[in-house]
Formats: C-alpha cells, structure tokens, sequence
C-alpha cells in the first residue's frame, strides 16, 4: 500500500489529517512491515506533521493571548480550544513516532 506523501504532511484540513493518522494506525497494528524508502518516506511526513501540528498549536495559542487582550474572550476561548486540539493530534503522531501505540 503507498501512502500519498503530500496528503499527510500538507494537512490544514483536520479530515485528511484524521484519515492518514487512523491507516497507518491501522497498519501498524495489523503489522505491516515498511522496508527502505518507503519507511523513510512515511517517518518523514509524520516528522513533518508532527511539527505542523506544533507549530499550528503555538500559532493558536498567541492569537487567543491576543483575541483575549482585546476583550474578545468568546473569540480567545474558540482559539485557545483549537490550540489545545492541535496538540492532542501532535501528540498522537509523537507517540506514533516513538511506537507507543
């Protein structure tokens, strides 16, 4: 099975993200076994995901800071929850990462 490398590491959209995360779960518990490029290639794009992810998360987060020090609480906290989103799916593809799925 080939994975397609740019759906997974270009992500922005959660749904594309939640189906490339959900098939290599899927193919890691079934036991499939990556060998040379292939393997590479996929621990690329999750390495790249996982910094996207980050990187999106810290971005949120510093928006909500602002949205609140404007007196836009509402607009802070819809900030703040996504930011918080964006790191429980950093989180899934570092333990990915580091096989503790």
């Amino acid at each position: 099975m080939r994975l397609p490398s740019k759906r997974v590491s270009s992500f922005l959209g959660e749904r594309k993200y939640r189906i490339s995360i959900r098939m290599i779960s899927k193919m890691h518990k079934n036991k499939y076994q990556f060998q040379g490029r292939a393997y590479k290639a996929i621990q690329d794009d999750l390495w790249s995901l996982l910094g996207t992810w980050e990187h999106r998360a810290e971005i949120l987060a510093a928006i909500a800071h602002e949205q609140r020090a404007s007196g836009r609480h509402e607009s802070a906290e819809a900030y703040m929850k996504q930011s918080i989103e964006s790191k429980k799916h950093a989180e899934s593809v570092r333990k990915l990462l580091m096989g503790q799925t």
